[in-house]
């Protein structure tokens, strides 16, 4: 009996040892292998314990200071940004609002032409004009060159100064515009409307200097036969003081070089063609002045040559084409707040030529 007693005591004592080892067993054999993907409750605490483990093994990466962000590496799907550069200077197009040269335009600037050389057959007359007021004589004394050689040497300067213009309006359309540009269309509106302000000027100079017939001021010098004189006192060409054509032809060439810059950047907008504005105005002005000093004309003659060219140069584009359009580089100049602009504004007694810098 004790021993049955003993061997029941036994197995219940093993049975218990072996219930309470299970667990432990069962959780060895139930462990997945490392990197093996597990399910269920119990290995996700498993798991997280492990991570946990893991985290405490390894120490924390210390928080990095704030700086600017990297940009990312240029690669075939975003390409490096190219560098900055200026901005493209403006190219030159005829704004639509502008009219082109019209056919009536040719016609009349074939008429003026006609009558400008018209007017070389108009005959002088000796006493029409030889009275000289006050303001040209005193201008005249004080102004006038001495020496014959000096005189023949500022007229000469004043030829050079007046063809150097002129040829400047044939640069700016056809090397400028045409060449430079590559708007052929443009450099042709500019050449003709270049041809029809100053025939119009020559054809005005003709007429006024042919009917006048105010002789020059040299004329004290023309005496003896004529055959003798000198080539200024021979002809018609001394009794075609009033108004000096160099002067209006020169400030003609000085207001087509304004209108043409102000509406077209042909040099690239803004302080050179302004520039080339200035610049046309002083030659003009130094080819006035150089037709008093060289005793080819009285100060009367060039101011009203001055006037009369200004008018002819800045009005014939304006009118006619100019009138409505946009200025040269208005929308860059509205963003840059600097914009150049140069404009004529009639009035009953002339004009103005108001302008921003």
């Amino acid at each position: 009996m004790r021993c049955a007693a003993a061997l029941r005591l036994i197995r219940g004592a093993l049975a218990a040892a072996a219930l309470l080892g299970a667990p432990s067993a069962w959780a060895q054999a139930a462990a997945p292998p490392p990197g093996a993907a597990t399910a269920g409750a119990g290995s996700a605490g498993a798991a997280t314990a492990g991570a946990g483990s893991a985290r405490a093994l390894r120490p924390e990466a210390a928080p990095r200071a704030p700086g600017p962000a990297r940009p990312a590496p240029p690669g075939p799907e975003r390409p490096a940004a190219a560098p900055e550069r200026g901005a493209a200077p403006p190219k030159i197009a005829w704004d639509p609002r502008w009219p082109r040269f019209r056919t009536s335009e040719y016609v009349a600037t074939g008429l003026l032409a006609a009558t400008a050389f018209g007017t070389l057959a108009i005959p002088p007359s000796e006493g029409r004009w030889t009275a000289v007021n006050g303001f040209d004589g005193s201008a005249r004394e004080a102004l006038r060159i001495r020496s014959d050689r000096q005189r023949e040497t500022a007229r000469d300067a004043s030829d050079l100064l007046l063809t150097v213009m002129t040829n400047h309006l044939a640069v700016d359309a056809l090397l400028v515009a045409w060449w430079g540009h590559g708007r052929g269309s443009v450099a042709w509106e500019i050449a003709m409307i270049d041809i029809e302000a100053l025939t119009l000027n020559a054809a005005l100079n003709g007429v006024v200097a042919g009917l006048t017939s105010r002789e020059r001021p040299y004329r004290a010098v023309c005496t003896g036969p004529e055959e003798e004189q000198d080539r200024d006192c021979r002809g018609s060409k001394r009794y075609r003081s009033f108004f000096s054509g160099h002067s209006s032809t020169a400030f003609t060439a000085a207001g087509l070089t304004c209108s043409h810059h102000a509406h077209l950047p042909l040099y690239g907008g803004g302080a050179p063609d302004a520039l080339a504005c200035v610049a046309a105005l002083g030659t003009a002005a130094a080819v006035a002045t150089l037709r008093v000093v060289s005793d080819q004309h009285f100060a009367t003659d060039a101011l009203t040559g001055a006037a009369v060219g200004t008018l002819t140069g800045l009005a014939v584009p304006w009118l006619l084409h100019y009138r409505g359009g946009a200025a040269a580089g208005a929308d860059a100049g509205a963003r840059r707040g600097d914009a150049v602009s140069i404009r004529f504004v009639p009035a009953p007694l002339g004009g103005y030529l108001v302008g921003r810098f």
